[in-house]
Order: structure tokens, then C-alpha cells, then sequence
């Protein structure tokens, strides 16, 4: 039992050894093997299945044709955490009657089951099932109070999983956001070696322009020179600053802005899965700032298509007429679109509105080229 629980705690943030714990609870109680499941019956969709010594083929007649059966139908009232033993809520001789039993449970010699709900939310459910064969018979009272015994330690586990794996979701979450950036972003440790650098800071490398191995600098020994002496001082305790560098091929000019990172930040992008962060600097590229797309405004707003198309056309500097001819619309129709757009985004003007977009226009939308 004392494995068993090892087992099951450990499987909330190793979820591959949710078999084991299946396993492992189906020796402790002479059953044939068990699953846990998280599914949407409505949906007709399993999201995950982890299965412990049961038959994988049959599994998948299950989530193919029978997630409706006589079992999960019976569980529907059944409280979260509660054991039902499938002999309580439908007799074997009327489970025999029924196709599931045909194509699902006599494949596999199974006529008996042991069932907890472990978490649920609208149609959402994480089910646990401990299956035993028709020759064994039915659970019996010690099998049930092992089940019994296990059945919060399920639940917190489960529940703990859930944790970890949002928890887990954001850190990647942040880690894509700095990544997405339209400026360059090195991330520099104690010694200024640079420990993370995001797309936009390896695009200005590619091209020449940046230097990131071992120490950041650029393609000018001077800029690199004064570069040097503004990270040593920042690390050194100092506020950090800025300075200018003219891109490699002298088409336009980048400015570095060279800050310390304090203890919360540190621990920010360690979230993020960049370690030993001292200092960072933002490398601001005018080529790579653009505009907010129609994606993100829809996304952030709640702008439809239509007024997410006038807003970003209205906030490139034209006149409304103008605008208006770009989209193929009239302009008293572009007028009512701005007027929902300023309502929306809390703008007052035009002005405003391109003020808004600019600031989106930081970070790229997924998938739109460096």
C-alpha cells in the first residue's frame, strides 16, 4: 500500500506512470487491469487514457462506439470521489444484453468494475476504473476498502496533475511571449555570457549585426567596446543605459537599452526556463516593429474581422475617405466601425487608436515571418 501511494503521488507530475499505479491497485485487489480517463461524453472526445494491463484494441472500440454505455450512464449522478461497484448499478445478467458488453467487456473475460468519478466540471470528467474478470467475481469487501482507502489520494493526485500542468502551460506561455517579441532580447548572466537570446536578437546576429557568443557585442569594435563597458557596469550594480549601433549593412539604426534585472524579474524568466539572468538587454530594430494584426486586435478586444480591418487601417495615418477606398467599403460605413473600434479598445481618436496598435505591434502574432 505504502508503494502503491509513492506511486500514485508521484504520478501527478510524472503522469507516464499512471499504468503502474493502474497496475499496481489491480494486483492489491485480483482484478485484471484498469484505466483512468478524462473525457467529454457530449463531445464524444477522450482527451487522455492511461491504461494499466487492459486490452488497448478494446479501449479504442470504446472511445470509437460506446462512450455512452451502461456504466458511464450510471456514474452520471454519482458524487466525485464516491467507489461504485458496477455490480451495485447494473446487474452482469443485464450488462450481457448490451453491445458494449459484446464488443468491450467479453473480449477481455471482464464482467465486474470498480468506478470513481475524480473530478468533473460541465460535461468534463476524470474517470478511474479497476476491472475484474467474470471469473473472479465481484469485488469483496476487502477489495473495496482498499479502493476506498485509495480513492482522495486519486483525487488529490489528480487534481495536483491538473495544477502542474497549467503551472507548467504558463511558464511555456511566457517563455513564447519573450520569444515573440519584435525586439531583441538577450538575457546575460553574472560573467555577461548570454544565456538566452529570442528570435528577433538571432535574426540581428544572422545578419551580422549582433554578436551573442560567448559575450553580446556587434559587428563594430567601438559599439562592441562601449557595449562592454555598459553591461560590466550594470552588473557591476549600475543603472544600466542606452546607446545607438548602426546596422551592419548601414541601413538603419539600432538602439540598445542595457538594464539589471531584480530579484522578482530573475525569478520571471527562470519561470520561463532562462537560468542565472543577471542583466538584459532590448535591442529596438525599427524594421522589426510593425503593427498590431487584425488577429490580435480580435483576439484582445473582442473586435469582429470587419472592425479589426478598419482599425488597423484607419491607425496607418490616412484619412477616413482614405481608408475607406483601401477597404472597398464606404466611409460612413468605415465611420461606424472606428466608432465601435474607440468603444471597444477605449480610445479617443485616431491618434489614439494608432498609439494602441504600435504598443501590440511589440509582439509578432504567431506564425508571422521575423
Amino acid at each position: 500500500m505504502e508503494r502503491i501511494l509513492d506511486l500514485i503521488y508521484e504520478a501527478a507530475g510524472q503522469q507516464d506512470l499512471w499504468p503502474a499505479v493502474l497496475t499496481a491497485i489491480a494486483d492489491l485487489t485480483g482484478s485484471e487491469g484498469g484505466v483512468l480517463f478524462g473525457q467529454s461524453v457530449t463531445a464524444e472526445q477522450v482527451y487522455f487514457d492511461f491504461n494499466g494491463r487492459l486490452n488497448q484494441q478494446c479501449s479504442q472500440v470504446y472511445q470509437e462506439r460506446h462512450m455512452q454505455n451502461a456504466w458511464s450512464e450510471a456514474m452520471e449522478d454519482k458524487p466525485i470521489g464516491q467507489v461504485v461497484l458496477s455490480d451495485e448499478v447494473v446487474p452482469l445478467r443485464e450488462l450481457e444484453k448490451s453491445v458494449f458488453y459484446d464488443e468491450v467487456l467479453r473480449p477481455q473475460g471482464i464482467g465486474h468494475n470498480a468506478m470513481i468519478a475524480l473530478a468533473a466540471k460541465d460535461d468534463f470528467r476524470v474517470a478511474f476504473n479497476i476491472c475484474r474478470s467474470r471469473r473472479r467475481g465481484e469485488f469483496d469487501a476487502a477489495g473495496r476498502k482498499h479502493i476506498e482507502m485509495l480513492a482522495p489520494h486519486l483525487r488529490r493526485s489528480v487534481t495536483l496533475g491538473f495544477r502542474l500542468t497549467g503551472y507548467h502551460a504558463l511558464r511555456r506561455a511566457a517563455f513564447d511571449v519573450i520569444d515573440q517579441l519584435a525586439d531583441g532580447v538577450v538575457v546575460m548572466g553574472p560573467r555577461a555570457h548570454v544565456v538566452f537570446a529570442n528570435q528577433t536578437a538571432c535574426s540581428l546576429e544572422a545578419e551580422g549585426t549582433l554578436k551573442l557568443k560567448p559575450a553580446m557585442a556587434t559587428w563594430s569594435a567601438p559599439h562592441s567596446k562601449r557595449l562592454a563597458n555598459l553591461v560590466r557596469s550594470t552588473l557591476a550594480g549600475g543603472a544600466g543605459g542606452t546607446m545607438s549601433v548602426p546596422a551592419v549593412d548601414g541601413t538603419r539604426l539600432l538602439t540598445i537599452v542595457v538594464v539589471g534585472l531584480r530579484s522578482e524579474e530573475v525569478a520571471m524568466l527562470g519561470g520561463a526556463f532562462i537560468r542565472n539572468a543577471a542583466c538584459a538587454a532590448f535591442v529596438i530594430d525599427p524594421s522589426q516593429r510593425g503593427t498590431a494584426s487584425s488577429q490580435q486586435l480580435t483576439d484582445a478586444y473582442g473586435l469582429t474581422r470587419a472592425e479589426a480591418r478598419v482599425a488597423v487601417a484607419a491607425s496607418s495615418g490616412g484619412t477616413t475617405s482614405e481608408a475607406a477606398v483601401m477597404l472597398g467599403l464606404s466611409a460612413n460605413t468605415v465611420k461606424t466601425h472606428l466608432r465601435r473600434v474607440f468603444a471597444k479598445t477605449d480610445t479617443r481618436g485616431q491618434a489614439e487608436l494608432a498609439a494602441l496598435l504600435a504598443s501590440i505591434g511589440v509582439v509578432r502574432s504567431p506564425g508571422e515571418a521575423s
